[in-house]
């Protein structure tokens, strides 16, 4: 061994100056070499030999690190390359790891309008929305675009290109409104191949907005353009094909739908294409094509044997299609799949999901049965459905962005119900417990899951060895995208925007993201146990759950699923149903009730009559129907779990429409309604149980056993207005003195320890600078909610003279108070409409007071309409009483609201004055009882006295032998 080493060596000596001499002409080789192979790799991949294109264009990478050294801006095409080659057979997160190189040796090159760069932003771009993470798709499509718009030189393909990125995304989202507009916009100026791609996403969203003629003529003429430029025989030509085929199908043009379909197989046979995504997207068409079938007979054993027969089939066709994404080209076991082992997980999800669908379609077939097919059906159905669910939480871990999460969940809902909705027939059959489990699993995914996420991440961050410096620096980040967007919202709607800050503005909080991307990335793959913990999909089992809630607690949760046909929203026979899990210490219990026109119609007064700003003119035919609806509502919601309420604390995790009531008003027993409405005597639930509220179980649970400091102190806040006026999304508002606001913290800070800050001093920087440092943060102030933009819902401190800073320039939005990292125990937010916003499903309530809750304060007190002014001080002031005397804040809430009642005369007992408030979270106490007190010190009397018997019986025994 030692002699073959010197032999090398010496070898090695002897040859050096002649490697010198030809290191010029190796370079060039090198070169030569490194054009060759791409020229291969590009043939191969173009073939559809993808595994064979990824090893030669390695090779042409190594070559061009020969050629030009680890660090240069030639090797960004070359990593480029790779990346693409990794996308294609499905391997993302390699293709973005090459990716991110590519972009580091093109910003070698200091030009911030760089085409290459642009286009790898539009691959990167690519591998998220194939992640499901469309927002920070967007972000780097948007770049694109801006770096192709500013060149010397602009190029309308490279602009087309980017602009079609766009509107698919937008697609994807279902926003086809947008994606008209945006395409329309640059259709006569794009060059004739995204001419081509513009009339299918055209015809897409005109057959999604139900214009079928429009449709129509965009396929045509996307099929017209495509024979001119590519011929009779390419895949994308196929891939046109189908998607017409698919909308003559939906029209009922089956005949004409078979013929395109055919002739679109004809070109994939002659390609010898064996899988892809344009393969998949065929058997995933025939499938569609098969299971919407017209069938003509009069007989109903007929129909339902010929449907059975092709549901059947369309599911053997939806099976080819996730088989054709299989990079290995063998058949791909459903349970195996994963975001990065197929070529097309968006594709995947589909079919999948479409399965599941197909399954259940065929068990409601049999449904009159009750067979053991129905039941199989179903657990197919389930079993499809899981993996579904499975893989979209994996994916929503993965997002960075708050916004991509809400969106994903919003997307994905309907997986979630169907799961449900499914288990629920399942479980009536079988009475088996492990479908509550499931379905219950399910109903929590779909409550708050960004919120859930951030709990499950911080908990993970707080339980791993990730150093202070990277959490200090990813909160920098967050803040940095936080401010900036703001910046983006407020120059957006100026009349005139600035073009050049917007531009600006928009490169900080794309930076921003992309480092806070990258962040969260290395932290995954450098912590392990951080890793671990944070995609951690393990949730709290009923069963669990029934060994962590209080002996007297009582949890009734919420699902409410709309069944309607998505190719048809003109039907108007839309069914909706209540699904409610009902869990306490000893009992559990999973119910289903339709929901009639009548009984929603109810839940829509109620709301209404509870919240509306014209109370004060309030007729008693309106209290009437108030009763009635009020009293069907508890027949729906309550009634079925009634004998199991009583002595126990009632827990309401709602759904939908059901956020927005106070279950407080809702009436056990209907009225005299021919007799004049009195509000003192209404028999509301609240009188009979405390009424607490929460996002969803799993977060409750969370939020109770995160252990905390008590300081037991209050920070109040109460501004002073004098009628500013200020815009808010265009339109003009004027802050107008409170006048109660000054009475309410003043009365507070006579009860409990209190730091007021007032008038000036109420302002967002005395805020930001100490909110970390209290244990209820109590703020009396004006809200106003933006329910277009809903991270820019804010509210009011004490005005403060036009400031750059937007950290001080008096307004706190939802979006600000995300990046707080609050440490208190309690939020009471005693302004008008905290805790109403707009209603994202798979979320809920995008509200001010989900800004707190998402911060780390695990519970907050918010309202649901405009707090009147008087009632809202004399509530807070009960409210705090009750909590010094070691109320749960449930309990002190509703005696508050009692107080009130009993002491107010029938006009200003309407539920508008008392009903807002609400508790939503952790309801465990904060203050120790004072009968803690009164009881220790009897036990302490008991002790002294007992022993003091003892001692005097000892003496007395002794004097007696004495």
């Amino acid at each position: 061994m030692v002699k073959s080493v010197k032999f090398c060596f010496i070898s090695f000596l002897i040859i050096f100056p002649f490697l010198l001499i030809g290191q010029t002409k190796d370079v060039d080789f090198f070169k030569l070499r490194a054009k060759e192979l791409f020229s291969k790799g590009r043939d191969l991949s173009y073939d559809g030999r993808d595994i064979e294109a990824l090893d030669t264009f390695k090779l042409y990478l190594d070559y061009r690190i020969k050629a030009y050294g680890q660090k240069n801006y030639y090797l960004g095409s070359a990593y480029s390359a790779v990346g693409v080659a990794y996308k294609n057979i499905g391997q993302l997160d390699m293709a973005l790891q090459n990716y991110k190189l590519a972009e580091k040796n093109f910003l070698l090159r200091d030009d911030p309008y760089l085409s290459s760069l642009a286009g790898l932003y539009i691959n990167i771009g690519n591998i998220y929305r194939a992640k499901l993470d469309y927002k920070n798709a967007i972000n780097y499509y948007y770049q694109a675009l801006n770096i192709y718009e500013h060149q010397k030189s602009v190029s309308t393909q490279n602009v087309s290109n980017a602009t079609y990125a766009l509107a698919e995304i937008y697609y994807l989202q279902k926003q086809y409104e947008i994606v008209v507009d945006k395409i329309l916009k640059n259709y006569t100026s794009a060059d004739t191949l995204n001419q081509i791609y513009y009339c299918n996403i055209l015809a897409g969203s005109h057959f999604a907005l139900k214009t079928f003629e429009k449709a129509e003529e965009y396929y045509l003429q996307g099929i017209s353009l495509l024979k001119l430029y590519f011929g009779e025989n390419d895949n994308e030509l196929a891939f046109a094909l189908i998607n017409f085929a698919q909308f003559l199908s939906e029209i009922n043009r089956f005949e004409e739908a078979i013929l395109n379909m055919n002739k679109a197989y004809q070109i994939f046979y002659l390609n010898k294409q064996s899988n892809g995504e344009e393969l998949a997207h065929y058997y995933y068409a025939m499938g569609e094509i098969l299971k919407n079938k017209p069938i003509s007979t009069q007989s109903i054993l007929s129909f339902k044997q010929q449907k059975q027969q092709n549901l059947n089939e369309a599911i053997n066709w939806y099976n080819k299609s996730l088989n054709a994404l299989n990079p290995s080209k063998g058949n791909m076991a459903p349970d195996s799949i994963t975001i990065d082992k197929c070529i097309s997980f968006m594709t995947c999800l589909k079919s999948l999901k479409t399965i599941a669908d197909t399954y259940h379609e065929l068990a409601v077939l049999n449904k009159d049965d009750k067979n053991s097919f129905y039941l199989s059906s179903l657990n197919d159905a389930l079993h499809y459905y899981q993996i579904t669910s499975q893989l979209t939480q994996r994916a929503r871990k993965e997002i960075s962005s708050d916004e991509s999460k809400i969106q994903l969940a919003e997307l994905e809902h309907s997986t979630f119900t169907k799961i449900i909705e499914t288990a629920y027939l399942t479980y009536e059959l079988t009475n088996d417990e492990k479908y509550l489990e499931l379905a219950f699993n399910n109903s929590e995914q779909i409550k708050s899951s960004a919120i859930f996420d951030k709990l499950s991440n911080d908990l993970a961050q707080d339980n791993s060895l990730i150093p202070d410096s990277l959490l200090e620096l990813e909160k920098r980040l967050n803040a940095t995208i936080s401010i900036y967007s703001e910046k983006i919202f407020k120059e957006s709607s100026m009349d005139e925007p600035d073009t050049i800050l917007l531009n600006e503005y928009n490169n900080k909080v794309f930076d921003a993201n992309k480092n806070r991307d990258e962040l969260n990335r290395f932290m995954e793959k450098q912590y392990p146990d951080y890793y671990d913990l944070k995609y951690s999909t393990k949730m709290l089992s009923v069963s669990n759950i029934q060994k962590r809630i209080k002996k007297n607690d009582a949890i009734i949760e919420y699902v409410i699923i709309e069944n309607d046909d998505d190719r048809d929203k003109s039907k108007q026979n839309k069914t909706t149903e209540l699904y409610s899990f009902f869990i306490s210490k000893n009992d559990k219990q999973f119910v289903r009730k339709s929901i009639d026109k009548t009984t929603e119609n109810s839940l829509e007064e109620v709301f209404h009559f509870m919240s509306t700003p014209n109370y004060i003119f309030t007729q008693n035919e309106d209290s009437k129907q108030f009763c009635t609806s009020s009293y069907s509502m508890y027949n729906l919601l309550i009634s079925p779990f009634e004998s199991n309420l009583r002595d126990k604390n009632l827990i309401v995790i709602p759904d939908g429409k059901l956020n927005y009531i106070s279950f407080d008003g809702l009436l056990k027993t209907l009225p005299d309604t021919s007799k004049y409405i009195d509000f003192t005597k209404l028999d509301y639930l609240i009188k009979d149980l405390n009424i607490n509220y929460a996002n969803s179980a799993n977060i409750l649970i969370k939020n109770r056993s995160s252990k905390r400091h008590f300081k037991n102190h209050i920070m109040a806040f109460a501004p002073e207005y004098q009628s500013e006026k200020f815009e808010l999304s265009n339109a003009t508002y004027t802050l107008l003195p409170l006048q109660g606001i000054k009475n309410e913290v003043k009365a507070i800070a006579e009860t409990v320890t209190t730091t007021i800050f007032s008038a000036e001093e109420a302002s967002e920087e005395n805020f930001r600078a100490n909110c970390q440092n209290y244990d209820i943060l109590h703020l009396a102030m004006h809200a106003f909610i933006n329910d277009s933009l809903p991270a820019y819902s804010r509210l009011a401190f004490s005005p403060v003279s036009p400031s750059n800073d937007l950290q001080k320039d008096g307004w706190l939005n939802t979006a600000d108070i995300y990046n707080l990292d609050l440490n208190a125990n309690l939020a009471v937010l005693s302004a008008c409409n905290t805790g109403i916003g707009k209603l994202k499903k798979g979320e809920g309530l995008m509200s001010l007071a989900r800004g707190f809750l998402y911060a780390g304060c695990p519970s907050v007190i918010m309202s649901l309409w405009e707090v009147e002014d008087q009632a809202g001080t004399k509530i807070m002031t009960s409210f705090y009483k009750n909590l010094k005397h070691g109320k749960t804040k449930d309990e002190a809430l509703r005696l508050a609201k009692i107080h009130y009642l009993e002491n107010s005369n029938s006009r200003m007992a309407h539920p508008h004055y008392w009903m807002s408030f609400k508790c939503i979270g952790d309801n465990s106490p904060i203050y120790t009882s004072y009968d803690i007190y009164f009881f220790g010190l009897l036990l302490l009397l008991i002790i002294i006295f007992t022993a003091e018997q003892t001692i005097r019986i000892r003496k007395i025994r002794k004097k007696r032998r004495g």
